[in-house]
């Protein structure tokens, strides 16, 4: 009897997802059923995040699977933590946010998808004390998302709300507000089957691209969406895609970070912006998408990602010291030569050349190969990308190219920027 109850009682520690949190004494209930902006959480010493010393490398203190440093700036955004089961009592914690979800539930089984809302043209309206310029309104998505009556539909997933205090534009969003996203994923994975994150559509592949690389081994839905049009106005673009992304989240079909945008489901780190004012914002260049939306929802099962082996990791620090160069016919070498040149003294870890074609210089500079050569001797990873939108860099096709392969340049392929550059950070950051 006595083995059998040490066995019962070690089967609830692992049943309780949050057996392995620490608790803390007191926690803050934010009510998002309601027009009024709810309160920033307080955040428990693991969670913290401070300014660094170098400024150049960033990381979660409470990470798993990353390097973990407690002097890292601060995020504009207050981390959402562990977003609480229901509405009613959670174990008490200043890391844990109970929150209302939207809709009751009638006693049906249904997926439930968590929603972390960081700002963009989706949540803004016009505000009259800046000209009646657009500006994100905090409250509003939660509102308006509690009066949509898809959301009771039967076959809808249950959803709950987390909106980030304060709410940003994505041009304000870089490496720590990633850390953050991720960070709130990986503390909610086995509360929910999949997560829709919102933000403005700027910045939206690199961050999506970048919680491609950070959360590894994902087996659930991320669908990062957001519109051109805000919420608010009548016709708007962001009721469709919020929706869409809403059922992507809640399929089990397409497990890994994707941005859904107008019609199209995309992999995340093969995407890009391609338009500022039409509605088919995003494209992957180099892919066909991953699902289409029209009378029905079309999915290439042949793009799918074989199931992740093992449990979610998560790997938070990036190495910022990254540098991109668009060259353009006719540059000043010598202006090439000592900005690299300052960039190394500067600990520069990794340039990013945008090439021509195939990942072609001039033949008749000479000097910089010689600068590149020198920088890799330095430890700077240089890495030849292509302007052209679609297409592959192919170094050793032509002779200026085999030059670069000679200095070490490393061939980007058809890698997009927005994958370069988090890739490179991610890679760096792990060490």
């Amino acid at each position: 009897r006595a083995a059998k109850t040490d066995i019962s009682r070690r089967k609830r520690r692992i049943d309780n997802p949050f057996s392995s949190l620490a608790f803390h004494n007191e926690f803050h209930p934010v009510v998002l059923a309601t027009t009024t902006p709810p309160s920033p959480p307080l955040i428990p010493p693991r969670a913290q995040w401070r300014i660094s010393k170098n400024a150049d490398r960033f990381s979660s203190s409470g990470s798993s699977g990353g390097d973990c440093d407690d002097s890292h700036p601060t995020p504009l955004q207050a981390p959402a933590g562990i977003v609480a089961r229901d509405g009613g009592q959670s174990p008490s914690s200043s890391f844990f946010i109970p929150q209302k979800k939207l809709h009751g539930v009638d006693g049906r089984v249904k997926k439930r998808v968590l929603v972390l809302c960081t700002g963009g043209t989706l949540t803004m309206a016009p505000d009259s004390r800046r000209n009646d310029a657009l500006h994100p309104v905090e409250g509003v998505l939660t509102k308006y998302m509690s009066e949509m009556k898809e959301l009771e539909e039967e076959g809808m997933p249950e959803v709950v709300t987390h909106e980030y205090v304060p709410l940003l534009d994505s041009s304000d969003l870089g490496p720590t507000e990633w850390a953050v996203i991720a960070s709130d994923i990986h503390a909610n994975y086995l509360q929910y089957d999949g997560f829709v994150v919102l933000m403005g559509t700027d910045t939206m592949a690199y961050t999506a691209t970048a919680l491609s690389f950070m959360l590894e081994n994902l087996n659930k839905p991320v669908v990062f969406t957001g519109s051109q049009i805000p919420l608010t106005q009548p016709h708007n673009d962001a009721r469709r895609n919020l929706i869409m992304a809403l059922i992507f989240a809640s399929r089990d079909t397409i497990n890994e970070v994707t941005i859904f945008f107008h019609d199209r489901l995309l992999r995340a780190c093969r995407a890009s912006k391609v338009n500022t004012s039409h509605l088919h914002a995003f494209d992957t260049p180099n892919m066909d998408p991953l699902a289409k939306v029209g009378v029905t929802i079309e999915e290439n099962v042949n793009l799918a990602l074989p199931p992740a082996r093992g449990a979610l990791r998560l790997h938070t620090a990036m190495e910022t010291r990254v540098m991109s160069l668009r060259l353009v016919p006719g540059f000043d070498d010598r202006m090439i030569r000592r900005m690299i040149e300052a960039s190394t003294r500067s600990d520069l870890r990794a340039l990013v050349l945008q090439l021509y074609g195939m990942g072609n210089l001039p033949s008749v500079k000479d000097s910089i190969i010689r600068t590149l050569e020198e920088a890799r001797e330095k430890g700077v990873l240089v890495v030849a990308s292509t302007q052209c939108h679609t297409g592959s860099v192919m170094m050793g096709h032509y002779a200026t190219g085999q030059a670069l392969i000679d200095a070490g340049v490393v061939s980007a392929s058809d890698m997009t920027l927005e994958a370069i550059s988090c890739k490179v950070g991610y890679l760096f950051g792990r060490g």
